[in-house]
């Protein structure tokens, strides 16, 4: 196993045992072995188990799935600022989850879970087919057709929210962009979604290396390019729908972790998710982390920070190229 997983996964390991002994009271390592080894009924130990450890859980497992997805976005739209939420993915998994409650009723986690997934796919299908149709798969107008639709997806969850009062009120607990106070049964609903969409992106690592160059360069080596899009479209949708469904619009990740996975990894796509899902992991933990205490006692919503991050990076990524 190369070092840069080792490091990783150790650094990972430990901002998982701040997260859960760090907040508006801090616990001990020995309290927190205690929560787990002889669970009681006192304060540190209904703390630990019923609100730090879901968010301990679900914050790297939403890092990783959106860091995945953003390293495959920017491969399939050969552009370095292309991520989730500039392809409108985020703002159609958002709005599927709307739609799916006030139009049919869905409330499980399963059924919500599947409602952003295909919000994902279909935001993703619009983008490609809109930039296609308007003369070429250019990187530039794929940004530019995402940024649309991720506004119109944004426009129309604000119309519904805003006309429907008891909608607003129920999937405000979806739309903040957080990771705190959610049920650990969205950990396990999400799991498998981004177990799928892991496994489908790692199979399409090879054709998205030969991808990543141009289209006549990976037909000239055999990828089957209308598959290999096909695919990976599902996986983005899969991991970003599942990132959604448990945390809401968690913003910029996948913009901002794909350049640190090249940077440690290169340019080959299987280590490059690996290292993708360890820094989304890390980086979402360590913003849920800050977000606790950003405007203390109360908490800032952890997409609030990686929104700052991640438009601070946007911009220093804008003026590189236009410099």
């Amino acid at each position: 196993m190369p070092v840069i997983y080792v490091a990783l996964s150790a650094m990972l390991a430990l901002a998982i045992a701040a997260s859960l002994m760090i907040g508006l009271k801090a616990y001990s390592p020995l309290q927190i072995w205690t929560a787990f080894s002889r669970p009681d009924a006192s304060e540190a130990a209904i703390v630990i188990t019923n609100l730090r450890l879901p968010r301990a859980l679900m914050a790297p497992l939403v890092g990783a799935a959106l860091g995945m997805a953003g390293v495959v976005v920017q491969t399939l739209a050969r552009n370095r600022i292309a991520s989730p939420d500039t392809l409108g993915l985020n703002a159609g998994a958002s709005l599927a989850v709307v739609l799916a409650s006030f139009a049919l009723g869905v409330t499980s986690l399963p059924g919500l879970s599947l409602a952003a997934a295909l919000g994902a796919l279909a935001a993703g299908l619009l983008v490609f087919g809109i930039a296609a149709g308007a003369g070429g798969l250019s990187p530039v107008k794929i940004v530019l057709v995402g940024v649309t639709i991720a506004g119109l997806g944004h426009a129309f969850v604000e119309v519904i929210l805003t006309t429907r009062e008891a909608v607003f009120e129920q999937l405000l607990f979806w739309l903040a962009g957080a990771v705190v106070d959610r049920p650990i049964s969205l950990v396990a609903n999400g799991i498998p979604f981004v177990a799928a969409g892991a496994v489908l992106a790692a199979i399409l690592a090879p054709a998205l290396d030969a991808l990543q160059a141009d289209d006549t360069t990976a037909a000239g080596v055999g990828v089957p390019l209308g598959l290999v899009r096909a695919g990976a479209f599902v996986a983005i949708s899969l991991l970003t729908g599942a990132a959604v469904a448990m945390a809401g619009p968690v913003s910029f990740v996948g913009l901002v972790v794909p350049h640190a996975a090249r940077h440690l990894a290169g340019l080959r796509h299987r280590r490059q998710l690996i290292v993708a899902a360890l820094v989304g992991a890390i980086y979402v933990t360590l913003a849920d982390i800050a977000a606790r205490f950003v405007i203390y006692p109360s908490e800032a919503p952890v997409g609030a920070i990686t929104a700052v991050v991640g438009g601070i990076v946007l911009l220093a990524l804008l003026k590189r190229r236009a410099a």
